[in-house]
C-alpha cells in the first residue's frame, strides 16, 4: 500500500516536472508526446504492457479526433463572428475579453499574470492525460469511465465545430469586428523560441482557428473536476482554483468568449448525463434482449 502511494506521488512529481520542462524547451504538449513521456515513466513500476493495452486505443481515438478537428473548418467555411460578441454583450454589457485587456494588458510590458495565463492555456492536453494516468494507476475501471467521457465530449465538440464554426476574440479583432483585443499568446511565445524540435505526428495537422464553441479548454478541466469529486470526494475541491484560472486565462488571452466557456460547461454536463444513462440502462437492455431471444427459442 505504501509503495502504491509512493508510486502515485512519484508520478505526480514526474508529470509536473516533465510538463514544465516541455514548455521551457518550447515543445508542444501533444497527446503522442505526452503518452511517450508517461510510457517512459511507467517503466519505473513495470506495468508497460498493461499501460499500452489500455492507452493505445484511447490515444488512437483521441488523436483521430484532433486530426478531424483540424479538418472541420474546411468542411464548413461559414464562420460565425458576431453571434458570440452579441452573446457576451448581452450577458455582461461589455465583451469581457476587451474589458480585461483594457485593464490588465500593457503592450510591450508583459506582466507575471500573462505568463501564468499562458501556462494554464498550455495545460489543455496535459491535464486530462495526467489525470487519466493517475486514475489508471489507482483504478483501471475509473480510467475507462474517464476515457469514455473524454472521447464523447471531444467528438460532440467536433460535430459542433463542423456545424457552427465560430471565431475567437483575437480573430474577430483581426477581421475588424472587435477592436481592442490582442492575441497575447503570440507575444509570449516570441520569448520562448523553440529550442528543441522532436518529431510528432501533430506537425502534419493544421490548427483550426474557428473551433471555439464549445471551449474544450473550459470543458476538459471541468470534466476532471466532476469525475474527481465522484472518485476522490471533497479532496477534488482543491482543484477549483485551477479551473477558475483556466477560464480566466482563455478569456483574458483573447482565445475564447465567456459564452464559449458556458457552453463548454453545458457540454460536459450533458456528456456525463448521457454516458451515465447509457451505463445504467445498457445492462438492462442486454438482459431484456436475452430474455426476448430465450422466449422466441422456446
Amino acid at each position: 500500500m505504501a509503495y502504491h502511494k509512493a508510486s502515485i506521488a512519484f508520478f505526480i512529481l514526474y508529470i509536473l516536472v516533465m510538463t514544465a520542462l516541455m514548455i521551457w524547451l518550447g515543445l508542444g504538449i501533444t497527446p503522442d508526446r505526452y503518452v511517450l513521456m508517461l510510457t517512459l515513466g511507467i517503466l519505473f513500476i513495470g506495468k508497460t504492457r498493461k499501460f499500452l493495452l489500455d492507452w493505445l486505443p484511447f490515444l488512437f481515438i483521441l488523436i483521430s479526433y484532433d486530426f478531424l478537428r483540424s479538418l472541420a473548418d474546411h468542411l464548413n467555411t461559414r464562420v460565425h463572428y458576431l453571434e458570440l460578441i452579441w452573446a457576451d454583450k448581452w450577458l455582461f454589457g461589455v465583451v469581457p475579453t476587451v474589458f480585461l485587456q483594457e485593464k490588465l494588458y500593457f503592450a510591450g510590458k508583459l506582466q507575471w499574470y500573462d505568463f501564468v495565463s499562458v501556462f494554464f492555456y498550455f495545460l489543455h492536453f496535459a491535464l486530462p492525460l495526467a489525470f487519466g494516468f493517475i486514475l489508471w494507476l489507482k483504478n483501471r475501471a475509473y480510467f475507462k469511465k474517464f476515457a469514455v467521457n473524454l472521447l464523447v465530449l471531444s467528438y460532440a465538440a467536433f460535430f459542433t465545430y463542423v456545424i457552427f464554426p465560430a471565431s475567437p476574440p483575437w480573430l474577430s479583432n483581426k477581421m475588424g469586428l472587435l477592436p481592442g483585443v490582442t492575441k497575447i499568446l503570440e507575444n509570449i511565445l516570441k520569448l520562448f523560441p523553440q529550442r528543441l524540435d522532436l518529431p510528432t505526428i501533430y506537425n502534419n495537422f493544421d490548427p483550426n482557428p474557428v473551433a471555439a464553441v464549445p471551449s474544450l479548454h473550459a470543458a476538459y478541466p471541468f470534466l476532471v473536476l466532476l469525475l474527481s469529486l465522484k472518485f476522490f470526494g471533497k479532496k477534488a475541491l482543491l482543484f477549483i482554483p485551477y479551473i477558475l484560472g483556466v477560464w480566466f486565462s482563455i478569456v483574458y488571452l483573447g482565445e475564447h468568449y465567456v459564452i464559449d466557456v458556458v457552453l463548454g460547461v453545458i457540454y460536459t454536463l450533458v456528456t456525463l448525463l448521457l454516458t451515465g444513462f447509457i451505463h445504467y440502462h445498457l445492462p438492462r437492455l442486454a438482459k431484456l434482449k436475452s430474455f426476448a431471444v430465450a422466449k422466441l427459442l422456446h
